[in-house]
């Protein structure tokens, strides 16, 4: 029966320390109404004297709390304890002598002790609480308040009055600390089988991230082989082929696909599979299309790459877009006056936007503004620049230029 009634208001969806609250001012209302309740045997030696009207609201106002509490009504609640506790306290101290009530207003002071480790309250509230805890009391020593009359007692009622609620309020104090203290040991169990809970399912989340971790790096390697199969199988079409057209338009398939199985084997051999490094990527791909074409051991390649981590979202239409430029400057840049054909390509970032800069120094584009439409390699690039959310840039600058810019994804 007291455990149900300590519960009143508690339920399943409250957080732990709201749970602690309310467990702990449905005990304090609970204790409130018992002392109240034996107090009463105050009247046999007391008479009329009895303070029946302030007896009678602080016993309604207990049993509120526990209405408020039932009707979720947290706040409302603890605001009624502390406010008609400490009305209650100060009517006594002042219908009595001073010091029959002033040692109860330890009552209140361990009350709002025990709502002090609630981390998700603000502070200001506990400073309320004291407020109100300090102000009766002065209001007690030091303020005369002529709406109270005095209780008109002898020197031996008082004294009576006195050592009854000092044993009384010693016997409330020892059941109320040994309710405290073995509430305070559930919590604490409480606390800690939701801890282990806690524990267990981090471990369990961490065994599944690390399956699907481990499962993902083996689809990569998967789709690695996968690609590289075809690149193998482009290199047959390749050598059993007769014609240069047909030869030169397998090699760019080739070096397209190559430029995706390479993102799929650098993801293999890292431990983050969503970023990856544009600089060693970009560094890499480029060597294998340079190597791919007869005429790239020729070429001097110059590098600026900073370290720049992308995510893999853009990896591949990056790969595709620097393939294909790289490809048409090999294809079409150096002609035979060019003696030491160069390509440039630099990779910068720059307020989250990362820029990719790729120029020669051929013989330009013909036509800037109007290139042909019809060209897979440039309707590739437009339609992977957007992809991105990307943005290409064109221009002659000794040589083709193309710049490719877009934002940095978090």
């Amino acid at each position: 029966m007291f455990s149900r009634l300590l519960n009143i208001g508690v339920t399943g969806d409250l957080e732990f320390y709201q749970k602690k609250e309310t467990k702990i001012l449905n005990l304090f209302a609970l204790i409130t109404l018992t002392g109240l309740l034996i107090g009463t045997t105050n009247i046999l030696f007391l008479g009329k004297s009895y303070p029946f009207t302030t007896i009678i609201l602080e016993t309604i106002a207990s049993i509120l709390i526990l209405v408020f509490n039932h009707k979720k009504l947290y706040q409302v609640s603890l605001y009624l304890f502390v406010l008609s506790m400490n009305m209650c306290l100060l009517y006594i101290s002042v219908y009595y002598k001073s010091s029959t009530g002033s040692y109860l207003y330890y009552f209140p002071v361990i009350f709002c002790i025990a709502l002090l480790h609630n981390p998700n309250k603000s502070k200001m509230r506990d400073v309320i609480f004291f407020s109100i805890i300090a102000l009766s009391f002065f209001c007690t020593r030091f303020i005369h308040i002529p709406f109270i009359g005095k209780a008109d007692l002898n020197d031996d009622q008082n004294q009576i009055i006195f050592n009854y609620n000092i044993n009384l309020c010693a016997v409330l104090t020892i059941v109320l600390v040994y309710l405290i203290i073995n509430l305070i040991n559930k919590q604490n169990l409480e606390l800690t089988e939701v801890l282990k809970t806690i524990q267990n399912d981090q471990v369990t989340i961490k065994n599944s991230l690390q399956e699907k971790e481990v499962l993902l790096a083996e689809i990569q390697h998967r789709v690695k082989n996968n690609l590289a199969i075809i690149i193998g199988l482009f290199n047959l079409q390749k050598n059993n082929a007769s014609n240069e057209e047909v030869k030169q338009s397998i090699n760019e398939a080739k070096n397209r696909v190559l430029s995706i199985a390479m993102v799929h084997e650098r993801l293999y051999k890292k431990e983050d599979l969503s970023h990856i490094n544009l600089k060693y990527y970009i560094s890499e791909l480029i060597k294998e299309i340079v190597r791919s074409f007869p005429s790239g051991d020729k070429v001097t390649i110059f590098e600026e790459l900073e370290n720049i981590d992308a995510n893999i979202t853009k990896a591949v239409p990056i790969g595709l877009i620097v393939n294909e430029v790289i490809t048409n400057s090999l294809k079409h840049a150096f002609a035979d006056s060019i003696i030491k054909p160069v390509i440039k390509i630099s990779l910068t970032t720059h307020f989250d936007v990362i820029s990719i800069k790729m120029q020669d120094n051929g013989i330009g584009f013909a036509n800037i503004k109007h290139r042909d439409e019809k060209s897979l390699g440039l309707t590739l690039i437009e339609s992977l620049a957007e992809q991105i959310d990307g943005n290409i840039h064109y221009n002659n600058n000794d040589g083709a230029c193309v710049k490719l810019s877009f934002p940095v994804l978090r």
